[in-house]
């Protein structure tokens, strides 16, 4: 299945959806690292700004805007956690 990926300025991006993501981010530091000092959400406002390749080297905010998009970016965050993915 090719998920659609949209143009999206980071303001469009609903916080909210920033902030699920920043849950699953502590999630992991917390159950795989070292959770002092970690920003989790500074971390997950940064990273979905830039390019990835495990998304083709688009910006995962550019996949925030639909409930599919959003699942795909969620999977990449958890497949990091493995090693997957940088």
């Amino acid at each position: 299945m090719r998920h659609q990926r949209y143009s999206v300025e980071m303001e469009s991006v609903d916080p909210q959806h920033v902030l699920a993501l920043t849950a699953i981010v502590q999630q992991m530091i917390n159950e795989s690292g070292d959770p002092v000092g970690f920003d989790a959400q500074a971390w997950t406002t940064r990273w979905i700004q830039r390019p990835l390749p495990a998304l083709g080297g688009a910006l995962p905010a550019e996949y925030m805007v639909t409930p599919e998009g959003r699942e795909l970016v969620e999977r990449v965050v958890w497949s990091m956690q493995a090693g997957a993915y940088q």
